[in-house]
C-alpha cells in the first residue's frame, strides 16, 4: 500500500490525546476528532489513516463489531490503547486492521509504530506476520492441489479438462505442455477449443466459468 499522508485520531473525549501529540512531534499531518463526529461525517480523503481507540466489543475470535466494520469501509485503520489480554493480534490482522498499539507500550515504540504505519507498512510482531503467511501458503497449496469442480454441462474432453485444471493452478502454456508431455503448440490449440466451447475470451473468463457453481441435481 502507498504511504499515508494524513492521520486522524479518534477519541472519546475532547482533550488532546497523547497519540495526537506524539504524531505531531513526529511531523505527521494529524487531526483529532471525536468518534461520534467521524461516524456521522462524510467521505474521507484518500491517503488517510485512522487511529481508533480500542473497545472491548470491537474484536473477538468470531467477528469484529459493526462499528469497526463501518470504519474499515471508510478508510484503513489501526487500534490503539488496546489491552494485551483482550486483543488477539492475529485476528486483528485477519480482519484487515493495519496494526495494534497496546496501552502499555512506551512512547518510543508508539512513535515507531506511527512512522511504520504512515509509511504504508503493517505494525505487528514478526510471529503474527509469520503465522498469517503460513496460513495463506497453506490455503494456496490446498487450492492448487484440490481438484477443480467444473460445470457438469460441458463438452470438454478429458485432456481439455486437465488443461483447465492446470490453468486454474496458475500454470503457463510451457508448464502445461511439460506436465502433459505435449507441445506448446498443442496446448494453444486445446486452449482455442476450450475458449470456443466455454464461450470465454481469455484465461480470466475461463477461471470465472470454471468456478461457477454447478446446478443442483434434478429430483
Amino acid at each position: 500500500m502507498d504511504k499515508f499522508s494524513k492521520l486522524i485520531v479518534l477519541t472519546e473525549h475532547g482533550s488532546r490525546h497523547s497519540l495526537t501529540i506524539l504524531a505531531q512531534s513526529a511531523g505527521i499531518d494529524v487531526e483529532q476528532q471525536s468518534k461520534i463526529d467521524f461516524l456521522f461525517g462524510g467521505k474521507v480523503r484518500a491517503g488517510t489513516l485512522l487511529a481508533c481507540p480500542y473497545s472491548n466489543v470491537d474484536l473477538n475470535k468470531k467477528a469484529i463489531s459493526g462499528e469497526l466494520q463501518y470504519l474499515l469501509q471508510k478508510t484503513p485503520l489501526f487500534l490503539y490503547q488496546a489491552e494485551r489480554s483482550l486483543v488477539e493480534p492475529f485476528h486483528a490482522l485477519s480482519a484487515g486492521i493495519r496494526g495494534v498499539i497496546f496501552r502499555d507500550e512506551q512512547p518510543e515504540r508508539v512513535m515507531n509504530a506511527l512512522k511504520t504505519m504512515m509509511a504504508g507498512e503493517l505494525y505487528y510482531a514478526r510471529p503474527v506476520m509469520s503465522a498469517l503467511l503460513d496460513l495463506l501458503l497453506t490455503q494456496d497449496l490446498a487450492r492448487r492441489t484440490e481438484p477443480l469442480l467444473l460445470p457438469e454441462e460441458t463438452s470438454l474432453t478429458k485432456q481439455e479438462t486437465r488443461i483447465v485444471q492446470l490453468v486454474a493452478q496458475g500454470a503457463r502454456n510451457k508448464e502445461i505442455a511439460g506436465n502433459l508431455n505435449i507441445s506448446a503448440h498443442t496446448v494453444k490449440a486445446h486452449l482455442s477449443a476450450i475458449f470456443r466451447k466455454t464461450q470465454c475470451r481469455n484465461r480470466v473468463e475461463l477461471l470465472r466459468w470454471a468456478q461457477q457453481p454447478s446446478p443442483p441435481p434434478s429430483s
